[in-house]
């Protein structure tokens, strides 16, 4: 019995469940085909029994992002035979297609914080009326031209595409025993190059190169992006660099 996407409760699909009521101490003979193989979303729907629905692809929204990523994937597979330039093609590509929303909220920002210091002023104002605050707020935006919400829209329209990428990258076998250059020959796991002899918090145990380049790069670009950054605001950048590098550590 296949059981519908809703009531399954996760991002599968379906799940398939078997019933078969038997009196008792009687005997009933039972053919069946098992399949025992990799969780190739490409074998098993090839067999053409549905097979392919128990993929964990993520919730209804994500699920045709997380195919069309992993189509696009293995497509560039067939011309490029390393999966980590494919990867860091698939990259670019994503960067491209959103670089005007990721202008669009940059400029929104600097605009936010022009027009921060007639915010103060409005809200040492009217601090006694927010009715009052609020209507000036408005109005002072329209002026400016600018959206309090505009910096994060832009960013909130990438996050199914970004779960759809993690989704695949869990999931798929595709990326098993694929090597990538030098130390990394399996980029469904961590590069990890020295064990130590116990546990980080976050981190775990493991030093891997890949996430100490990315977090020097994202501390690197997040300080010289935010040279005109509030000074208040600079600490909190760059802890989510060490944030991510602690996280990311343990991550293939």
């Amino acid at each position: 019995t296949a059981v519908p996407y809703a009531e399954a409760g996760s991002g599968n699909e379906s799940i398939t469940r078997f019933f078969m009521a038997l009196g008792y101490d009687a005997r009933q003979p039972v053919t069946m085909t098992l399949y025992l193989g990799p969780l190739s979303y490409f074998i098993i729907k090839d067999l053409e029994v549905d097979l392919e629905r128990i993929m964990n692809f993520g919730f209804s929204l994500i699920r045709p992002i997380s195919k069309l990523v992993l189509y696009t994937l293995v497509f560039f597979h067939d011309y490029i035979p390393n999966y980590g330039v494919v990867l860091i093609l698939f990259a670019v590509i994503i960067r491209v297609l959103t670089n005007p929303l990721t202008k669009k909220s940059a400029v929104s920002t600097q605009k936010m914080q022009l027009v921060q210091p007639k915010v103060k002023a409005l809200q040492e104002k009217y601090k006694g009326n927010p009715q009052k605050l609020n209507q000036e707020m408005r109005a002072l935006w329209k002026a400016e031209g600018v959206n309090p919400l505009g910096g994060c829209l832009p960013m909130l329209i990438q996050m199914p595409v970004l779960f759809a990428l993690f989704i695949v990258f869990r999931t798929t076998i595709e990326l098993r025993d694929q090597p990538f250059i030098l130390w990394v020959t399996d980029l469904s796991a961590p590069d990890v190059v020295y064990t130590l002899p116990f546990s980080i918090p976050l981190y775990g145990n493991g030093v891997t190169i890949l996430a100490i380049i990315m977090g020097l790069t994202m501390f690197i670009q997040q300080k010289i992006s935010g040279a005109g950054t509030n000074p208040q605001q600079k600490p909190m950048m760059y802890m989510m660099s060490g944030m991510f590098f602690l996280i990311f550590n343990q991550f293939p």
